[in-house]
């Protein structure tokens, strides 16, 4: 795949292709550092990287292996530090009984698949880590989590004390209910 190909494909989000780095077995590349903090600012060496086209194009080379995450050609392995998950689910809208989630990366993906969310305890609260791609996850900017929570309430999705939202007749798990004393 050419780059200029690659470029063109970050450019319509429903029409992804992603390069395939899960066929890429380059050897380990350190000595810089590429961090994704918590609100998914992309740094390199500490400076933030603000040309969001290379963002992108980093984000689609991207790849999770274990825990850990890497950005991968097929020369180099280059370790990405991040926080809570590469992307920051922005936006939602419901297209029949689907929910579709838009992210910061130019990247939309319908939530239809089991087992494509779940909670994690960051600082003391459970937050909702969403499968977007390929084992790599992203999580909700605070804005979207708050209207996916009234979401959840108005629908009633509660169960054993989590509270989940409905996609193509799956429940996905996106908080615990705090108990009443």
């Amino acid at each position: 795949m050419s780059i200029s190909k690659l470029t063109m494909s970050l450019e319509d989000s429903k029409n992804i292709q992603f390069p395939p780095v899960h066929l890429w077995n380059p050897d380990l590349c350190e000595g810089q550092e590429i961090k994704i903090n918590r609100d998914g600012a992309w740094f390199y060496n500490n400076s933030l990287i603000k040309n969001q086209k290379l963002v992108n194009l980093f984000a689609s080379v991207l790849r999770k292996d274990g825990d850990n995450y890497f950005l991968v050609t097929p020369t180099e392995k280059v370790p990405v530090k991040v926080e809570i998950a590469p992307y920051v689910i922005e936006d939602f809208k419901i297209i029949e009984d689907t929910i579709e989630l838009k992210t910061n990366l130019n990247y939309s993906f319908l939530l239809t698949e089991k087992d494509l969310v779940r909670l994690k305890e960051i600082e003391g609260t459970f937050l909702p880590l969403i499968t977007v791609r390929n084992s790599i996850e992203g999580f909700f900017n605070r804005n979207t989590y708050y209207r996916i929570i009234d979401f959840a309430l108005e629908n009633n999705y509660v169960k054993n004390n989590t509270l989940y939202i409905k996609s193509n007749s799956n429940l996905y798990p996106v908080g615990k209910v705090a108990q009443e004393t």
